[in-house]
Order: structure tokens, then C-alpha cells, then sequence
């Protein structure tokens, strides 16, 4: 019985069981069970009106759906079987697909793909049957992949249920089932194990080593999962059932929910433990994940406008820390099915869970980059992936290694964490690079021009030269990340464009760099440093106040706007990532603001220029929080841009 169904399974299935037939005591006490969530004690129950001679279609479902959200597919299997028609005509749709899912966990692939072509006609407007029908070569599609991981499990796993890893500094913080004597007899009827906690573990010079709970001032008699930090570390957004001082506080239909909460760090202690404002007595919120600038908070949830009985939604977090209005990241990503578990990478790579979109059977991991146009939601592959559950992938794209969690056989306990090296959107992969560096005016090609690659951390990975025909050539061993493209030429301003590498292996990129001349060099969009080739603007250590050495550049900005009365531009002021973010965003406000006002001073109209604080949100460089950079590395990232927002 594994203990992440109940994470997965608190968002209500959409299925309504109707009971047709004169009810015995022990069905009516099995049915209270049953809706109650105590699918351990309900499963008990319906074996033994079934011992008994009760043989309706209702049992088999209710008994299937039992077993199948305590991940025990080969026993909702034998019980979605009863159900099936011979012609599969008459069957439930949704049962079809249930069936076709746990004959996948037992390995009947052959027989789960017919399944899914019949439940492809019956319901071809679902969103899974057409991801399905769509990728029918999946077991080769994922086969492909299986090669490419180093598995590890890590040392730190206990006998019960261990899954949901996040960073946290050194270590990684968890959720466990196992028996710490923190809370005495405190047993979940869902699956008749112990409730979840959090806790920690870290790396010693091999593997992982428990340290023990994470932190009793959250930890409670409820469920508490799946952390997100902040990276200074100082917040954290986790999961817990709806409850009131410390108990389960249950609704209407006696289901207590899964909310988001949010904790700050004072004096070493977490406290200010809030809800997040969107959370519900009506439905589930779970499973946060952070982007790397931290202003996006992504969730599972079947709040309304669900797809499916879970799906992954994006919220915005406001400077002022207060939360725009979720919005479901849609059909691409999401289906009727269940999609969870979602981990944002730096890279802007969404890692999530789903039994939605055609896999191994269970629950798979998928990924897709969200600023790739176009992307397709892809599979991990087997290795990462099993016939079981696996979910709540995390990476650390820099480590080219990452952690997730699976029921799969030979484990420790029900759910065990992994960590692996390798997988597709880290793993090296060979990609030919032909590109032509032209005139953006007269499209004429441009000789002898300087092409310089740079990868996301701003590395020169490699240097060439066009030839006579514009043309250039070279073959990379890239990752699936974003890759910067710079061409140089004399009398040209530099032509920039970004790239992410492909998906496929000895895939051909085509790549076309435009040289401006020096008016379309002040495009909107286009950065007046460039342009007037203006050094950097120097202000006093820890002040907004100009250095007497700034001024001639400034000059040049001003007298710029002079010449050319209807620009209109934004000053961006950048500071590195030496001092707290906070900190940062507030002095780099008030260097764009101290900027506006000398561009003013020099008759500049107040209207045509805005500034913007960016703080350390915009490194240049790999030098963020906790990586040691020298100061001509941070000096890289401590720059003012002049950007053209209007001609």
C-alpha cells in the first residue's frame, strides 16, 4: 500500500458509484468507508461481502478504485476485468481506461494498447486517447531513452513511504511515513500506515544520511508534504491537509482537503505559518514548486476549470508578496487523467507526474520546457520510469544529477527515493549548428564575421568565423537548455540571438544572425549601451549616487534623446547577488531612479524615461546565491541597460 496515493488521491476522483441494488449492513458500512477514504479497512470490507456472494458491478468498481489508489494495480486490475464487456462497446469509458493503465503496471502492454483503441472510439474527444493515438510507438519512444541513467537508492529510505524530495541548502527535505515516536499511533485509514511528515536528510561522501525530522514546529498530527524554498531559505511553501489546531478539519462529505502553506524563518525556527490565499474547503491545492526567480508559484490542484482529476496550475507572485489569479497551464500539459507533482528547473524545464499522457504504466514522469515554442510534453524514459509509480522529480541542472520517488519493486519501503545522473534535458546530446550572418537591411551576406557561442552560465564554448558566402558550420555536444548566439562584425552593431538545443540527437539547427547598422541598432527593444558603446555606470559602494566618471556616458544617453525627440526608453539597473535580494532590488531601484534623474537634469522630458530595479533577477552569469565567483565575475552582472520601449 503506498502512502503517495493519498497525496495523489485527495483531489476527488469524477466518478459517481450508484448502488442499484438493496444495500446489506456490511455493503452500507463498506460504502461508508469507501467514501470516507478508509480504502484499507473499505478493501477488507468489500473482500468479504464478496466471500459472501456479492457480485455486483458497484463492488468491483468501488473495490478496483480501492486498490488502485493504494497502487496495488495487479489486484484493480483482476477487479476492472469483472467490468469489461466482452465487445468493450458497453463498457464504462472511464473503467476502460483504468484497466488499460494497470495491465500496463503488470506489464500487458499488447493488451492495454487494444484497450486504449477502443477507448479512443468510444471517447475520442479525450485528451488521453488522442495522446495515445498520437504516440502509439511510445514503448519505443521510451525505450530509446532507457540507457541514459545511473539509479542509486538512496541510503536514507526507510520501511514505510519516502518521496517528495526539494533542496534546502546542503540537504535534501522529504516526506517520510516512518515512526520517529514524535507521534504515537497515528495511523491513516486510507492506507492503514502512519501519516506523513517532514524531514531531512544529507549527502555524506557517498550517499545520503537521515538527520531527522525537519522541523517539529511544522510537523503536526495532519499530513505534511512536498516543499518548495525559497533560495536564501528563509521561506518555504509546503503541503498539509485542511486542519485546525493541528487536527484534521474535515467538509461537508468528511474529506479533509490538501492546502498550501507558507512559513518564514525567524531566529532559526519556522513560524508565520499561513494558507495561501487560493486554497479551498472545496477542493485540493498541492505539491508547490518555485521558479528560479521565485515570482511564479506551480501547483497541482482540482480546483475549478480542472481538466482532469488533477492538473498543474501556475500563480504569480506580486513584488508586494501577494498572489495573482491560477491559471491551468492547459491541454498540452494537462489531461482528464492525473497530472501532478510538478518541479520547475532553471532552465524553465516543468518536470511533473501523469498517468495522462501514454507511458509505463502508473504514474510516469514527464518533462517539457515552457520557453520553448512549440515544445511537446515528453517522457522520461524506462529507468527513470517503471510498470509502478514514479513521481516528484527534482534537478539539479548544474550537477547534471537529480532525485525523484517511485513504489517500484526492490525497494526499501512502499515509496523509495532515488537519485540518478543523466536524464534527456541534462544529458548531452549532438546537434550540427549551420548559420549565416547577413545585413538585416539589405540581406546581403556578411564575410568574416566573429560567431560566438555562449551557454546559459555565459561560458564561450566556441568561437568561429564565417566564411565568403556569410556561412557558418559546427557540430556541439549540447544539453536541452538555452544557448546564446553573438556575431561580430566591424561597422555592424552585434547581432544576439538565443536557442534552445534540440530534443532529438544529430538534429540539424538552422541559425540566422542579422547585423544592424547603427539606426536599426536603435529598434524598439534594442539596448542604447550597445549602440553608443557606453561603458559601465559606476555608483558609490552600496549608493545610488553617480560617480563623477558615469557622467560622459550618461551624456551620450541624454544627448541620444535629444537628437531623437520621440524615443521613449526604460533604464534597467542590475546589481550582482553579493548582498540579500531584498537588499539588492531595493539599491537597484533607487540607481534607476538616480539615473532617470541626471538623464532629467540634462533636459531629458520626465515621460520619455521609466526605471526599473532588477535587483540580482537577471544575472548574466553563473554567480547567483551560494556560488563563489570572483569580483570580476559579479562585476559582469552590475550593469545598467537602456532599453527603447517606444520610437
Amino acid at each position: 500500500m503506498k502512502i503517495h496515493k493519498i497525496i495523489i488521491g485527495s483531489f476527488l476522483l469524477a466518478i459517481t458509484h450508484f448502488t442499484a441494488i438493496a444495500q446489506t449492513k456490511q455493503l452500507t458500512e463498506a460504502d461508508r468507508l469507501f467514501n470516507t477514504k478508509a480504502y484499507a479497512l473499505a478493501i477488507d470490507a468489500y473482500t468479504k461481502a464478496i466471500e459472501k456472494g456479492e457480485t455486483s458491478i458497484d463492488i468491483y468498481k468501488k473495490l478496483g478504485d480501492a486498490y488502485y489508489l493504494n497502487a496495488n494495480y495487479k489486484e484493480a486490475a483482476n477487479c476492472y476485468a469483472k467490468l469489461i464487456t466482452p465487445d468493450l462497446k458497453n463498457s464504462d469509458s472511464e473503467y476502460l481506461f483504468k484497466y488499460a493503465q494497470t495491465l500496463r503496471s503488470t506489464g500487458n502492454y499488447t493488451e492495454a494498447d487494444k484497450i486504449m483503441l477502443q477507448f479512443n472510439a468510444i471517447k475520442n474527444k479525450d485528451l488521453r486517447a488522442s495522446k495515445f493515438i498520437e504516440k502509439q510507438n511510445y514503448l519505443e519512444r521510451i525505450k530509446n531513452i532507457a540507457q541514459k541513467y545511473i539509479l542509486t537508492n538512496l541510503e536514507s529510505n526507510s520501511v514505510e513511504s519516502d518521496f517528495a524530495p526539494s533542496f534546502y541548502k546542503d540537504t535534501l527535505v522529504f516526506s517520510s511515513a516512518r515512526d520517529t515516536g514524535f507521534l504515537i499511533n497515528n495511523v491513516h485509514e486510507w492506507n492503514n500506515r502512519p501519516f506523513l511528515n517532514l524531514h531531512t536528510a544529507k549527502k555524506d561522501s557517498s550517499n545520503f544520511m537521515y538527520l531527522g525530522s525537519f522541523a517539529k514546529e511544522l510537523n503536526t498530527k495532519t499530513h505534511e508534504s512536498s516543499t518548495a524554498f525559497t533560495k536564501d531559505g528563509k521561506t518555504v511553501y509546503f503541503t498539509r491537509n485542511n486542519s485546525e489546531n493541528g487536527k484534521f478539519s474535515p467538509d461537508k462529505n468528511g474529506l479533509s482537503r490538501l492546502k498550501i502553506y507558507k512559513a518564514t524563518l525567524e531566529n532559526g525556527k519556522w513560524a508565520n505559518v499561513t494558507e495561501l490565499p487560493f486554497n479551498s474547503d472545496e477542493y485540493s491545492v498541492a505539491n508547490p514548486t518555485l521558479n528560479y526567480e521565485e515570482d511564479k508559484l506551480y501547483f497541482a490542484s482540482d480546483m475549478p476549470g480542472t481538466l482532469g482529476a488533477s492538473d498543474i496550475f501556475v500563480v504569480a507572485i506580486n513584488s508586494d508578496g501577494s498572489f495573482g489569479t491560477p491559471q491551468n497551464l492547459g491541454a498540452n500539459i494537462n489531461t482528464e487523467g492525473r497530472e501532478t507533482f510538478p518541479y520547475i528547473s532553471e532552465s524553465e524545464t516543468l518536470y511533473f507526474a501523469s498517468d495522462g499522457h501514454p507511458g509505463l504504466g502508473g504514474l510516469d514522469i514527464f518533462y517539457i520546457n515552457l520557453q520553448q515554442e512549440n515544445a511537446e510534453v515528453a517522457n522520461m524514459g524506462k529507468g527513470i520510469n517503471s510498470k509502478q509509480d514514479d513521481f516528484s522529480l527534482i534537478v539539479n541542472e548544474s550537477k547534471n544529477e537529480g532525485y525523484f520517488a517511485s513504489n517500484r519493486p526492490k525497494g526499501k519501503g512502499s515509496d523509495d527515493i532515488y537519485t540518478f545522473i543523466g536524464d534527456p534535458p541534462l544529458q548531452s546530446l549532438n546537434a550540427k549548428i549551420n548559420g549565416i550572418v547577413i545585413d538585416k537591411t539589405t540581406k546581403q551576406l556578411v564575410a568574416n564575421a566573429t560567431v560566438t557561442i555562449y551557454d546559459y552560465e555565459n561560458n564561450n564554448l566556441i568561437e568561429t568565423v564565417s566564411d565568403e558566402n556569410g556561412a557558418f558550420t559546427t557540430a556541439l555536444n549540447l544539453p536541452e537548455k538555452k544557448y546564446r548566439f553573438i556575431a561580430k562584425s566591424n561597422g555592424y552593431t552585434d547581432a544576439v540571438k538565443y536557442m534552445y538545443s534540440p530534443k532529438n540527437e544529430n538534429k540539424i539547427e538552422e541559425v540566422v544572425l542579422e547585423l544592424s547598422n547603427s539606426k536599426e541598432a536603435t529598434s524598439v527593444g534594442s539596448d542604447l549601451s550597445n549602440y553608443l558603446k557606453l561603458k559601465s555606470i559606476y555608483f558609490d559602494t552600496n549608493s545610488s549616487y553617480l560617480r563623477v566618471e558615469s557622467y560622459p556616458d550618461l551624456d551620450k544617453v541624454a544627448n541620444y534623446m535629444l537628437e531623437n525627440p520621440t524615443v521613449v526608453i526604460e533604464v534597467g539597473a542590475h546589481t550582482d547577488s553579493t548582498e540579500s535580494d531584498t537588499y539588492n532590488l531595493w539599491l537597484s531601484n533607487r540607481r534607476a531612479k538616480s539615473t532617470v534623474k541626471y538623464l532629467v537634469s540634462k533636459g531629458v522630458d520626465a515621460s520619455r524615461i521609466t526605471g526599473i530595479g532588477f535587483g540580482e533577477s537577471q544575472l548574466l552569469n553563473k554567480c547567483k546565491n551560494g556560488v563563489k565567483c570572483s569580483n570580476e565575475e559579479h562585476a559582469v552582472n552590475r550593469r545598467s541597460e537602456f532599453i527603447i520601449i517606444n520610437k
